[in-house]
């Protein structure tokens, strides 16, 4: 089994169990420190790498394509999808078909900043990266994701989706 799908089946199973257990680390919005704190009380139902997460298919083709992100949370409330995951143990972001500019997690909040509305009475929107702490701290890795948080977070806190990262060596 790859060690990917194996961080995805610990992650799923930390959503289910103890959403308040997995921190997120380099919120974009700082109240927002664990998962809990994003599902509250709501229900949702957990779509793993599945493209039936993506209800509106010819919308934003050529920002999303076929993409599937690794995990989405969709509200049960409103079945809207409110969180992406995206997660990685080794490879980079922006590699193999991707630069730093249009990366997955890039395209992943641009689609959901798109196809979800701020709803106080339901889930909050995140996009996240789940990755091992040393994934982090690789320079290349590093580099990606700072961009994204750098360019991305202010615009994330302005329609209050939480972009962060989780550390997959913690769940």
């Amino acid at each position: 089994m790859k060690r990917e799908t194996i961080i995805e089946e610990r992650l799923l199973a930390a959503l289910r169990q103890r959403p308040e257990s997995i921190k997120i680390y380099r919120s974009s919005i700082p109240r927002v420190s664990n998962v809990r704190q994003l599902v509250g009380v709501h229900d949702f139902e957990d779509i793993h790498d599945n493209s039936r997460w993506n209800p509106a298919k010819n919308f934003m083709r050529d920002v999303i394509g076929n993409m599937c992100p690794d995990i989405v949370l969709r509200s049960k409330l409103t079945g809207e999808n409110r969180i992406y995951i995206e997660v990685k143990d080794i490879e980079r972001l922006g590699y193999r078909h991707y630069d730093i500019e249009d990366s997955q997690v890039v395209r992943y909040f641009l689609h959901l900043l798109a196809t979800t509305t701020k709803n106080p009475k339901d889930i909050s929107r995140a996009t996240l990266l789940c990755a091992p702490s040393r994934w982090f701290v690789d320079r290349h890795n590093a580099k990606a994701w700072g961009y994204f948080l750098e360019h991305f977070s202010g615009l994330a806190t302005k329609f209050n989706i939480t972009i962060g990262e989780l550390h997959a060596d913690e769940l």
